[in-house]
């Protein structure tokens, strides 16, 4: 097959000419083209031409639009100037009205993106934007009620954004606190921050917000608590609810298992405490038995049985402190000591008014107690029955004393050490007085002495006074005591001190 012209190589269908080469010619012919002459005139040119489109061209392109711009705000300055008075006072009104519309939009476009409109309300705000946009070129042609229009509407969607903050705060923090409780920290981490984009103040967000960092954590501890809860270990347990809770203190979960945790113990408690006071009850020792019922009431107030068994262990210890205190104050009296006995018979008359066995013997040893005391009083001060009133009440105790059934030891040396000092109160002693004759002496109880240098008197034992005055000296008072155990007695009675 033979090839037509067509299908052959472009360089086979070039005929050069059959003519002579000049010599210029054959040295081009031999000269390499990278070191011809007309190679870098070439190349030089091409780089001039991409510096003209490159650098050159832009500059006049510019100038080109700017003064069509300038030409073409001259032919409107132009056509205003045609326009009548009434007709450009309208086209100012509206576009005041643009401008007092569009800045009210500026203002609702910057609260909405400092409220982070773009994470919850992208979308609509962008075309909202859209069709403020649409509206500024209106106004650059000087269609300024239509500008108008388009800025209302677009300031009307962004409004209508705007009423939708508070749901969509509400609706966030929900989303935001609904994976809180299924523990899913990273979508509550997600909403929270939303929430807070709308509104940085939000206390709830905040909260939630911390509340997602450690909720992996809380987690754990409450995973664990709840399986030692199901193997029986109820303090460890709580424990860890403790440290879930110390970590958030509002998770709710941490909170109900801390309290399972803690009824479960309270129960094993309850139950240890009844069992104990029971046994305690059993073995007769009512204190220790009313001690555990009552912290057992403290840990369930409701419980019958251990208000039953409190009351029966106080019931109990009260008839055994009856019967202790009757014990005690029966030896007391056995004892002859009177004071213990009448303090046991009260401190039973205070548990129990109506025992007949205190009452009665209260009123015996409040009379032996009265007894003793008196008898008790004239001997430790003998010298009173000097006093012929105290020795007829002395006599009379002494009658009522002797007159007691079944006296003790201590009675019996009561009325002996009585009798005594009875005795002893009559027995005459003599005292002998001694003056300087110039002294009158009176002896209280006696009488006037008069003026001596001795004087004897038969005294009965007692506390006695004797007076001294004389003209021109300072009076003179002695007190003497006249007893068995301190004779002989010499009294002087001498005033002696010159005024």
């Amino acid at each position: 097959m033979v090839n037509s012209d067509e299908d052959r190589p472009l360089t086979e269908n070039i005929k050069f000419a059959s003519m002579p080469l000049s010599k210029k010619n054959e040295n081009l012919q031999q000269t390499p083209w990278q070191n011809r002459s007309s190679t870098y005139y070439a190349l030089g040119f091409s780089l001039f031409l991409v510096f003209i489109v490159v650098f050159a061209l832009p500059r006049f392109v510019p100038k080109i639009e700017k003064n069509e711009q300038v030409k073409e705000n001259q032919i409107l300055e132009k056509r205003s100037i045609k326009e009548s008075p009434f007709i450009d006072a309208q086209l100012t009104k509206a576009r005041r009205k643009s401008q007092d519309s569009l800045a009210d939009f500026l203002a609702v476009q910057d609260f909405l993106e400092k409220r982070g409109v773009t994470k919850w309300g992208r979308d609509a705000f962008e075309r909202a934007l859209t069709i403020g946009a649409n509206g500024d070129k209106l106004f650059r042609q000087r269609k300024f009620s239509e500008a108008l229009v388009l800025y209302e509407e677009a300031k009307l969607k962004l409004n209508k954004l705007k009423n939708l903050i508070p749901n969509k705060l509400a609706m966030n923090l929900q989303i935001a606190k609904d994976a809180l409780i299924r523990g899913d920290s990273k979508i509550a981490k997600e909403y929270y921050n939303l929430a807070l984009s709308i509104d940085p103040s939000s206390i709830e967000a905040l909260k939630g917000l911390a509340r997602t960092d450690v909720l992996d954590e809380v987690l754990i501890l409450l995973k664990k608590g709840e399986q030692l809860l199901e193997s029986g270990d109820y303090k460890q347990a709580r424990n860890l609810f403790v440290k879930a809770n110390k970590l958030d203190p509002l998770n709710k979960i941490a909170m109900d298992m801390y309290s399972q945790a803690t009824l479960l113990i309270q129960d094993i408690d309850f139950k240890q405490l009844m069992s104990n006071g029971y046994q305690a009850l059993e073995a007769k020792n009512y204190s220790v038995a009313l001690e555990k019922f009552q912290i057992a009431m403290k840990i369930k107030p409701q419980n019958q049985a251990a208000f039953l068994g409190s009351t029966q262990a106080q019931q109990l210890l009260a008839q055994k402190f009856i019967t202790d205190e009757l014990k005690k104050a029966e030896l007391n009296e056995d004892m002859e000591n009177w004071d213990d006995a009448l303090e046991g018979y009260e401190k039973i008359l205070n548990k129990s008014g109506i025992l007949i066995e205190a009452q009665v013997g209260k009123k015996r040893t409040s009379s032996r107690l009265e007894i003793s005391n008196d008898i008790n009083n004239i001997i430790l001060s003998p010298l009173r029955l000097s006093t012929p009133q105290v020795y007829d009440q002395a006599k009379k105790l002494l009658i009522n004393a002797q007159k007691i059934s079944n006296p003790g030891a201590k009675h019996l040396k009561q009325l002996s050490q009585l009798k005594q000092a009875l005795e002893d109160s009559q027995v005459d002693l003599q005292v002998l007085f001694r003056s300087d004759r110039s002294t009158n002496v009176t002896l209280l109880k006696k009488g006037n002495l008069g003026y001596f240098i001795e004087k004897n008197l038969i005294l009965k034992p007692g506390n006695y006074i004797a007076t001294g005055t004389r003209d021109g000296y300072r009076d003179i008072r002695i007190e003497f005591r006249v007893s068995k155990e301190s004779a002989p007695f010499n009294i002087e009675v001498t005033c002696k001190e010159q005024i």
